[in-house]
């Protein structure tokens, strides 16, 4: 979230200006392509051993002379950059029902172009190793319908559109410092054959309720996890998960209805032990806490299922006695926000959220190639709320295998639009937009390339702060797997 805690953090909602010449971009630019090797740098030797470390075996039935290449090849070719552990993993998922995944994200971009703020241009990297346990209860101890989930994520680096006052950012996550944390956990239990899972423990709601399903396409939050205005009612973003239970009903292969009760454990942002306004990470920073407080949310989805796309809408609502106090003035850009609880403010927040997806082209039945169309909108109320913005549009495309002999290769477009409500709109802060473009290259199964390109428009909202420029690049390898 980009919700600000002091006028000092805000230099993206001042209407400063400063003047970035075609020299100063491109002196920015071979800056950035330098730090950028550097940091990559130190991470390319430990990759190169670790690939050969963990390639499988040869076969004992092969030549002396293929044996040496085909562990390389063995590499290339496998599903996951672990492989299978000689079948260890096959038989702990088969006959004892435990699969542990893994994936390691790392984002590298930079800013050569911050519009007309006094924000330097420079560059950032953010980087998450995130592993997951799921346990099959039925194989491991017949207990039928049951499963156990845990996730863990490592965490650490930060934002350069956070830094240049976007409000969504490059990334969309702010790491700011190292973090380990037992990011969410739960067991679920199946009833009716699978129509009925009924979940409780520690779960974000924005991995269930907003969520797009498209992890690899895009990187700025709400083209590629969840619109940040769903946050207007204290909905938990990862990794803030909080103490839940939900209820999923599917009857049929066509309908789905979800409903969850999550606390908000969130605290008061203004407390100095909190990180980036968001208490939890304080007040919870192992992940096992199952403190709850601070009014609890009602989260709801109703959703239809077709061969070729999906239609989604949903409604939260927060109990909480939230408050956002506002400083700074709208006007000159200088606008600061700080949610936080008393007893005598009054209850409830709200948003109301709808998402469609189809895919419009196929070359024929089954085929991943082809073009999928998805756009999401989210609003609330214009008097509540505790981020300065109520409405956010979400606009994608991705073309999918394109060129020849790369079927799973995509070309990807995003438009965002954050709209700011109606009381703190001024003639000159109102929206900003983001444009997003990428293309995500499938180098083996278990490495994805994407470099990506991104316009700020209004940065912070305010047509002041002109266009931003932010290029970079996002990689994943998946360890293990990617299923959970």
């Amino acid at each position: 979230m980009k919700t600000k805690k002091a006028p000092s953090n805000s230099s993206s909602m001042r209407g400063e200006f400063v003047i970035t010449r075609p020299s100063l971009l491109t002196k920015a630019m071979r800056r950035v392509g330098s730090e950028l090797s550097s940091i990559i740098g130190y991470r390319i030797p430990i990759l190169v051993v670790l690939l050969f470390a963990i390639s499988n075996p040869a076969s004992s039935q092969e030549s002396d002379s293929s044996k040496s290449f085909t562990p390389l090849l063995n590499l290339w070719s496998q599903q996951t950059l672990t492989g299978d552990w000689g079948g260890a993993r096959t038989r702990l998922a088969e006959k004892w029902g435990i699969t542990v995944n893994g994936i390691w994200d790392n984002q590298y971009f930079g800013s050569p172009n911050t519009g007309n703020t006094k924000v330097k241009t420079g560059e950032d990297n953010w980087s998450r190793i995130r592993g997951t346990l799921d346990i099959d209860m039925a194989k491991l101890a017949h207990i039928k319908g049951l499963s156990l989930h845990i996730t863990a994520t490592l965490n650490e680096g930060a934002d350069i559109g956070s830094k240049m006052g976007s409000l969504v950012g490059a990334t969309g996550i702010d790491t700011i410092n190292h973090q380990l944390r037992l990011d969410s956990w739960w067991a679920k239990e199946t009833l009716f054959d699978k129509k009925l899972s009924l979940y409780a423990g520690q779960i974000s709601g924005a991995d269930f309720f907003g969520y797009p399903d498209d992890y690899f396409h895009f990187t700025t939050l709400g083209p590629f996890y969840a619109p940040l205005a769903l946050y207007n009612t204290f909905e938990s973003f990862d990794p803030l998960t909080t103490p839940a239970a939900m209820v999923e009903a599917m009857p049929t292969k066509h309908f789905r209805y979800r409903t969850m009760a999550q606390s908000i454990t969130e605290g008061n942002p203004s407390d100095p032990n909190a990180v980036l306004n968001f208490y939890n990470w304080y007040n919870n920073p192992s992940g096992t806490s199952t403190q709850i407080k601070d009014g609890v949310v009602w989260n709801n989805e109703v959703a239809y299922l077709w061969a070729t796309g999906q239609a989604q809408f949903g409604f939260s609502y927060s109990g909480a006695r939230a408050y956002t106090q506002w400083s700074g003035n709208a006007g000159n850009g200088t606008l600061v926000t700080t949610p936080g609880f008393q007893p005598d403010s009054k209850a409830g927040n709200e948003d109301y959220y709808v998402i469609a997806k189809q895919t419009f082209y196929r070359p024929k039945g089954g085929s991943g190639r082809g073009v999928d169309l998805r756009g999401m909108y989210v609003w609330g109320p214009p008097d509540k709320g505790v981020l300065p913005y109520n409405r956010q549009l979400v606009l994608t495309a991705e073309f999918n295998g394109l060129l020849p002999g790369r079927p799973k290769d995509s070309v990807n477009f995003s438009f965002n639009y954050l709209g700011i409500r109606g009381p703190l709109q001024t003639p000159t802060f109102k929206s900003e937009k983001v444009y997003e473009w990428d293309y995500v290259l499938h180098v083996t199964p278990w490495l994805q390339w994407m470099p990506d390109l991104q316009v700020h428009q209004d940065i912070g909202a305010n047509p002041l702060n002109g266009t931003g420029v932010i290029i970079g690049m996002r990689s994943l390898i998946t360890v293990l797997s990617r299923n959970s």
